[in-house]
């Protein structure tokens, strides 16, 4: 599993969800990363200008088959050196989890930016200069978090900034419920591609978007 970010204009992408693991399964995940001192275990990827790391965390001192883990991501874009420590592929972890039925719930938080090649415009004008009365403590209004609910429950946050002018930058925090395979970080990340494009509009888009939104729909 190794996302593009830069493809869907992110710079961090992470998620997690918890689960019941078989013994046989953690057997194998421990097989190729034994567990630490709190009984968690490590994967890494370094790729194209990516970095990423996995853990598998042990939640419970449960019985063997029916105890509770974390299973946590962590993506990002970045430059220079790769990463020094030694620990198996990410990869490999998804090979082993793709056998697990159920399809957890994945808390998931996705960075974009959209620099002002991209001409982009939020649905809300930012930055908001405030200039009513003059004794306020700030100038102007550089963010707001929005929230879309869905009765009682929130069905995703999306917090806006405009850290320069021109540009704008969205965090989106939502859930997605998935089966674990190669294709699920791409899904995470077309599914928060989608929700910001809702907040906010590019004149211009990667010409392949198109494409590669149907061929991941396709693929889920």
């Amino acid at each position: 599993m190794k996302p593009d970010l830069t493809t869907y204009s992110s710079t961090v992408l992470r998620f997690h969800a918890n689960l019941k693991l078989t013994s046989s399964i953690i057997s194998k995940i421990r097989e190729i990363s034994p567990a630490d001192a709190k009984g968690d275990s490590l994967f890494m990827a370094s790729y194209k200008g990516h970095r990423a790391h996995a853990w598998v965390m042990t939640r419970d001192k449960g019985a063997e088959g029916s105890r509770k883990f974390t299973i946590n991501f962590n993506y990002s874009v970045v430059s220079g050196r790769k990463l020094s420590a030694k620990a198996p592929p990410i990869s490999d972890l998804i090979d082993i989890l793709t056998t697990a039925r159920k399809r957890p719930t994945f808390q998931c938080q996705v960075y974009l930016d959209f620099g002002k090649r991209m001409k982009p415009k939020s649905l809300i004008r930012l930055p908001m200069e405030y200039t009513e009365f003059s004794s306020m403590p700030f100038d102007r209004i550089q963010g707001v978090h929005l929230v879309k609910l869905d009765g009682e429950d929130i069905k995703y946050d999306v917090i806006l900034e405009a850290p320069t002018k021109g540009a704008i930058s969205a965090n989106i925090l939502f859930k997605c419920t998935s089966r674990i395979d190669q294709s699920l970080a791409d899904r995470i990340l077309l599914e928060a591609e989608t929700i910001a494009a809702k907040f906010v509009l590019r004149e211009q888009q990667d010409g392949k978007s198109a494409g590669r939104q149907e061929a991941i729909r396709n693929s889920g």
